[in-house]
């Protein structure tokens, strides 16, 4: 089961395990819980109570004995609700607080998380009509993990902006077209830059390998030499 949408809403490893494992289970003492989820009792404790207080899990008595017990799984969209609104509250002080950047410079991201906050600034300020470009990821397996982990929530907001997206892709990881893609593919048999996306005045650098990293650019002019070369290579790309 890929539970990376439960750590995107801020749930531990150890969280999601003992979550998951109590799914299985149903109505179980602690024991049985550290048992089967492989946890030191340490951790498994204290992701008990963290969601406990995130309303994500309960227990009763039989006598002194505590069984846990998960709350129903849609319980997960009323915590995000209630994430929601704590932060639309101190919105508004957060940008308050924020320092305007102007002019160019560069900002660098870590992990998953990261590089997925990092292709939302991309998108941020985007229109209908704007292109997205990018040359994409030369390694199939690096290439289906960062589409599964990253990859489809940016398409999402990418397709909700009505923003056109392009992308010159490697042989190697060619696929059978969906009714559901938003994104117009080329084709190239030799090897390209690492994966690398422009929008607008900004372009996105990204190494997904090991832990992925990326460097996010605003420059004009640096944009415009990458826009110049993927324009270039799309025209002999094969379709």
């Amino acid at each position: 089961m890929d539970t990376s949408a439960l750590e995107d809403i801020g749930l531990s490893a150890a969280e999601i395990k003992v979550f998951v494992t109590l799914l299985e289970l149903g109505d179980s003492k602690a024991g049985k819980i550290i048992e089967k989820s492989g946890l030191q009792s340490s951790s498994a404790y204290n992701a008990m109570n963290n969601l406990i207080s995130k309303g994500l899990v309960s227990y009763i008595k039989k006598g002194k004995i505590k069984f846990y017990k998960t709350a129903n799984p849609e319980t997960i969209l009323d915590y995000i609700d209630l994430k929601k609104g704590e932060f639309l509250k101190l919105l508004p002080e957060l940008k308050a607080r924020q320092a305007e950047k102007s002019g160019e410079g560069a900002e660098f991201f870590k992990s998953y998380r990261g590089i997925k906050t990092m292709l939302f600034e991309l998108l941020k300020n985007a229109k209908k009509g704007d292109i997205y470009r990018t040359f994409s990821i030369e390694d199939p397996e690096q290439y289906e993990k960062a589409g599964e982990r990253v990859y489809r929530a940016v398409k999402q907001l990418a397709k909700e902006k009505k923003i056109i997206m392009r992308g010159i892709f490697h042989e190697k990881t060619r696929r059978k077209p969906t009714k559901t893609s938003v994104m117009m593919k080329r084709y190239v048999d030799f090897s390209m830059p690492p994966q690398t996306t422009i929008l607008n005045d900004k372009v996105v650098i990204i190494s997904w390998k090991d832990e992925p990293s990326g460097i996010l650019m605003h420059s004009k002019e640096i944009a415009r030499q990458y826009i110049d070369f993927f324009e270039s290579l799309w025209k002999i790309a094969k379709k």
